[in-house]
């Protein structure tokens, strides 16, 4: 069952904290920090970020004076730790294609669990060594959860934030921020409340502890916390006490049914190809995927994102920026990658996992049209842009020479490859927008 517990959280005291908080680390690059930290030097970055790029881990030195940072802030009250264990209502407002959501959940800690197929917590995607040990760096350095895991839960009534919610009627957020958007085209507003009532943390816990959680975002920063829990028990020289803090993570929690809840896809870039173009790809294709749409401007990519879905199933963008054109293609079976016997990648996947068009897209397109067409004896690179024009706009930069656009993946198919214990391909999912860092902190000891 979900163990869910309020938390006594160090936070900045002020109620404004535009220039405090900050993006997650790991969309973050020096530049960003540089900027966040002109706009106040008491930013959140200056503790969350002592390493630039946090793919690994970096000197010692830097998460040393992360943790000296963070305990001159809390000696000089620029941070200051919560007298009483509370729940932290989290609102978002963002505006996305023309609509305004508002996107609700709650800061909490969680139980940590091990991941199997007893658990009650699930991860969606694979996770990589060298992101874990500089999260673990910096936690052995500050004793903290700095940002939190995105978990998602199912209530399709909303109960447990219409309850929590409730508790915060006519009273005035503690903290609010403003920050910009993933694509730079708006704001997100964040704002965040404090219930202390013990029947309403009561309530709220006996209503999630009969449900899964699924980790949306921070599948580093959790399993660094399992690291972390182990280090601590080691030293201990046996188990924690139950109610140890490094048995908990810090989470914010959201329904799956939430309506502000919207996942976004993310697409690719393709470098190190020699001779792409629409034409030869569609020839190299051939019997595996069929044209569907006619060639249109690249200047038209966000408008072709948006009407991917009304070509089919699996239905995606190629783009050739040597002629600036896309033309949308999808695969000629329903299920193509069942038909693939000899690729020990694809032994024991599931259907579901299968169409994934993420999946579709390495193991049939990349793996089997583009790397042998146009990366013969080459590694092929790609990256992740995670709006339609930017794939356009990094083609046109000279280092990619294909772009592909996708059609984002169903929450329903996060949930039933959770519940089958089946890991997603890396970068299957965008949930928008990020969550801020700064404004709970959860501390581990």
């Amino acid at each position: 069952m979900a163990d869910i517990q309020p938390l006594a959280a160090i936070r900045y005291p002020q109620s404004e904290q535009t220039a405090l908080i900050s993006p997650p680390y790991d969309v973050l690059s020096s530049s960003d920090k540089q900027h966040l930290l002109e706009k106040n030097p008491h930013n959140i970055v200056a503790v969350d970020l002592p390493h630039v790029p946090p793919k690994n881990a970096g000197p010692a030195q830097a998460y040393e004076q992360a943790a000296k940072t963070m305990t001159a802030w809390i000696q000089q009250g620029v941070l200051q730790r919560d007298s009483v264990p509370a729940l932290y209502p989290y609102e978002q407002t963002y505006t996305y294609d023309g609509k305004t959501y508002h996107r609700r959940g709650l800061f909490c800690r969680v139980r940590l669990e091990e991941f199997g197929p007893e658990g009650t917590i699930h991860p969606h995607e694979q996770t990589f060594s060298g992101p874990k040990e500089d999260r673990l760096m910096l936690m052995r350095a500050t004793h903290a959860n700095l940002s939190p895991v995105f978990g998602l839960y199912d209530d399709a009534a909303n109960v447990v934030t219409g309850k929590l919610f409730a508790a915060t009627t006519g009273r005035s957020p503690v903290a609010t921020a403003k920050l910009p958007s993933q694509d730079g085209q708006s704001q997100v507003t964040s704002e965040l409340w404090q219930v202390t009532d013990p029947q309403v943390i009561a309530s709220v816990q006996s209503l999630l502890r009969e449900k899964h959680l699924y980790i949306a975002d921070g599948h580093h920063r959790y399993g660094t916390c399992l690291n972390y829990r182990a280090e601590v028990a080691a030293k201990n020289g046996a188990a924690l006490p139950r109610d140890h803090n490094a048995n908990f993570a810090l989470f914010v929690l959201i329904a799956m049914q939430d309506p502000g809840l919207i996942v976004l896809p993310t697409h690719r870039v393709a470098a190190n190809l020699s001779g792409f173009s629409i034409e030869a790809f569609l020839r190299a294709a051939s019997g595996q995927l069929q044209r569907v749409s006619e060639e249109f401007a690249g200047d038209g990519m966000d408008a072709l994102e948006k009407c991917l879905p009304e070509y089919g199933l699996h239905a995606m963008g190629i783009y050739d920026p040597k002629t600036d054109r896309v033309v949308v293609v999808r695969p000629m079976e329903r299920d193509p990658l069942g038909k693939i016997s000899n690729d020990p990648a694809l032994a024991g996947k599931s259907e579901p996992w299968r169409q994934l068009d993420v999946a579709i897209l390495q193991h049939l397109i990349f793996d089997r049209v583009v790397a042998p067409t146009f990366a013969p004896g080459q590694t092929m690179q790609w990256a992740f842009p995670h709006v339609a024009h930017e794939v356009r706009e990094m083609c046109q930069s000279g280092h990619y020479q294909a772009g592909f656009v996708l059609q984002p993946t169903a929450l329903e198919s996060v949930r039933q490859l959770c519940n089958a214990n089946e890991l997603m391909p890396q970068k299957s999912t965008f949930f928008y927008p990020k969550l801020a860092t700064g404004m709970v902190i959860n501390a581990l000891t």
